[in-house]
C-alpha cells in the first residue's frame, strides 16, 4: 500500500503524468488493512477500554462485568458480520479506475468481523480456562511456599 501511494505521488508530481489507479488501490488496501487489524488488536488485547466501573468493583462483580462485556462485544461482531455480508452480497457496483468489483472491497467487513469474532471467542476461552488452571509461577513446591 505504501509503495503504491509513493508511486502515485512520484508520477503525479515528479513525472507530471499520474497513474489513475494508485489512489484508489491505496484506499482499498487501507480499508482491508484497517479492518483486518481489528482481530490483530483483539489478539494482543490492545483495544481501547473504559474500565473505571470495573476497577472500583469487587472481584466477583469485575468477573460478571467482564463476561457481560464479552457477550456484548460478540453480539456486536455478529451484527457486523451479518450486515457486512448483506452489504457485500447485494452489491452491484464496480471500482471506478480498477477492473474490480466493489464486492471484493466490501468483503473486508464480513471477513474482518468473522476473524474478530473467532479471536474474541479464543480470548474468552483463554480467560475462562485461566481461572481453572493454576499459575505456574505461583505453584506450590511442597513446602507450603510458592516458587519465585
Amino acid at each position: 500500500m505504501t509503495l503504491i501511494a509513493i508511486l502515485g505521488v512520484f508520477f503525479r508530481y515528479v513525472m507530471q503524468s499520474p497513474f489513475m489507479w494508485t489512489e484508489e488501490a491505496a484506499r482499498y488496501l487501507l480499508v482491508w488493512l484497517g479492518f483486518t487489524a481489528i482481530s490483530m488488536a483483539l489478539r494482543q488485547n490492545r483495544h481501547i477500554k473504559v474500565d473505571i466501573m470495573a476497577a472500583i468493583a469487587p472481584p466477583s462483580v469485575q468477573l460478571i462485568i467482564g463476561y457481560v462485556v464479552d457477550v456484548l462485544v460478540a453480539l456486536f461482531f455478529m451484527v457486523l458480520l451479518w450486515q457486512g455480508w448483506l452489504m457485500t452480497k447485494n452489491n452491484i457496483m464496480a471500482a471506478s479506475t480498477l477492473p474490480v468489483s466493489m464486492t471484493w472491497i466490501y468483503a473486508a467487513l464480513p471477513v474482518a468481523a468473522l476473524l474478530a469474532l473467532f479471536q474474541h471467542g479464543m480470548n474468552v476461552i483463554k480467560k475462562t480456562a485461566s481461572r481453572f488452571v493454576p499459575d505456574p509461577d505461583q505453584q506450590q513446591d511442597g513446602t507450603g511456599e510458592g516458587r519465585l
